[in-house]
């Protein structure tokens, strides 16, 4: 695939294809997260529960979660529920953050890019209020931290909202969403990702960058977990020693403090990597950077959406590499594309 900068997976429409505004609501409350199947032959399969609502229980509906493609969960939040009065309360006001997400990619792509009002635009907030995503145990590791840190927001407690009690709030900010997940994207998610980066522009990090897998994968292997197959350790190494070869860099970033992941990207003009959580960092890579994308067992022969949503809304032109070629392949198809 030719570089090229990507179009979105999804087209918005109707009230999702306007830029994300923002409210602000008292006195709200925010349900529980529910989440199952949905008996369909058709269209989602799932079904996922856990937004903002008023005080008379009517919906905030930029709360809810939208999702596009073949990942899709319907959200199935009321227009209207019962607001518990005695679930836990929170005083002053509070930003929605949108979901919590424990994963890398989707916290930087989904997370992140929620809190993109300025702080001037939102006024003194005590603190940041989410729900949780789906089954998996939340925390508030550093490197989270230091990412909401550098959007702006650093200092301010976390609450996450999870499957077990709703939760009132005296007064709550609430963002549109600037992501949708394997969609599209608006300008402001784009602008978190510039002020996240913005301390590490102009440092003179590597032109060009290469996210190894091989140690991530190799600890799945020995985890015996589901995405585990998804390349081989001989593959691995070999695709290592391709782009070192053509003048990358090579790194293991999930051995690095988020700082220097960061500016590794920062002023790089080819950022390089497998499909999935690990190559999203180049959203923090400059508008005139180029993303080299290699394919997975997963998804061998396509880009994932995510990183196209990611790319697209950046500007950056990008290139897919099939993951089942023969190493001779691939070190054919990446001189072609940096010739």
């Amino acid at each position: 695939m030719p570089w090229t900068v990507p179009a979105f997976p999804a087209v918005p429409s109707g009230d999702h294809a306007a830029p994300p505004g923002l409210v602000t609501v008292d006195e709200v409350f925010l349900t529980r997260v529910e989440h199952g199947p949905i008996a369909t032959t058709v269209g989602p399969t799932r079904w996922l529960r856990g937004a903002v609502h008023l005080a008379s229980g009517d919906l905030v509906k930029p709360s809810q979660k939208l999702c596009a493609g073949a990942n899709t969960w319907a959200p199935a939040d009321p227009r209207t529920v019962r607001v518990n009065p005695r679930a836990e309360r929170l005083e002053g006001r509070w930003l929605y953050g949108g979901h919590w997400m424990q994963h890398f990619g989707h916290f930087v792509a989904e997370t992140l890019t929620t809190l993109w009002p300025e702080p001037d635009d939102t006024g003194d907030v005590v603190g940041l209020v989410f729900h949780k995503y789906l089954k998996r145990p939340w925390g508030t590791d550093p490197w989270q931290l230091r990412l909401l840190e550098l959007a702006g927001r650093g200092g301010l407690p976390v609450q996450v909202v999870d499957g077990r009690a709703g939760r009132r709030v005296e007064s709550l900010v609430v963002p549109g969403r600037s992501v949708v997940a394997h969609g599209w994207a608006h300008d402001q998610a784009r602008q978190v990702w510039d002020r996240v980066a913005a301390p590490f522009r102009g440092r003179g990090g590597p032109r060009r960058v290469f996210l190894s897998r091989t140690g991530h994968n190799a600890v799945r292997r020995a985890q015996q977990h589901r995405s585990a197959g998804r390349s081989t350790p001989e593959w691995d190494a070999a695709v290592d020693r391709i782009f070192e070869d053509a003048g990358f860099q090579v790194v293991r970033p999930e051995t690095l403090p988020v700082d220097e992941q960061i500016a590794l990207v920062a002023d790089a003009e080819v950022v390089a990597g497998a499909s999935g959580s690990a190559l999203h960092l180049s959203a923090f890579s400059p508008p005139s950077a180029r993303v080299l994308e290699v394919g997975d067992s997963r998804s061998p022969g396509h880009p994932v959406a995510m990183q196209l949503v990611v790319d697209a809304v950046c500007g950056h032109e990008h290139a897919f590499v099939r993951g089942n070629l023969a190493p001779a392949e691939l070190r054919a198809e990446l001189e072609g594309l940096l010739s």
